[in-house]
């Protein structure tokens, strides 16, 4: 598939994010109403852009410092036909994908079963105000709360030069 796929925008050349430097996509909503959420702007300040799968691959590839994407900003999962595809996209693209959640492990692959075999990174758990965290890491990315955690599924890339 190749449907337009709407987004808030794409942040190039993040390094914090994930295990690697990659672009994030922003999802174009999210219903959630987290106390202090940090991108809860993002859902009435961004204009929502619409660009097809292959349009949004490209974006991310012609910036030659992106290994990867990052599905966060928004919940993705509000557009589980869309997160696959992306996610599928970059990785036939040879990009690795990290994928942001508020949902437990459970919830997220209720939702996008696709993904449970596919090796990409994802970030589960909602923000808790209350288990905020200034020295919490999880595959050397800093969460922000401690109830968060990121998960690998497949195989992980061996660099033979290390």
């Amino acid at each position: 598939m190749n449907h337009n796929i709407r987004y808030k925008g794409i942040l190039h050349n993040v390094l914090n994010d994930a295990p690697f430097i990659g672009a994030i996509i922003i999802a174009y909503n999210c219903h959630m109403s987290c106390k202090d959420c940090i991108n809860e702007h993002l859902k009435k300040d961004v204009y929502t852009i619409s660009n097809s799968t292959s349009e949004i691959i490209e974006q991310v590839k012609l910036n030659s410092l992106n290994e990867g994407i990052i599905l966060s900003g928004l919940e993705w999962t509000e557009q589980p036909d869309d997160l696959v595809e992306l996610v599928q996209a970059a990785l036939a693209d040879n990009l690795k994908v990290m994928v942001y959640t508020h949902h437990t492990e459970s919830d997220f692959f209720k939702i996008v079963p696709e993904l449970r075999h596919r090796s990409i990174y994802v970030k589960f758990g909602l923000y808790e105000l209350s288990l905020k965290h200034d020295q919490y890491f999880s595959h050397a990315v800093k969460l922000a709360t401690t109830n968060q955690y990121i998960k690998y599924y497949g195989v992980e890339m061996i660099n033979v030069d290390d």
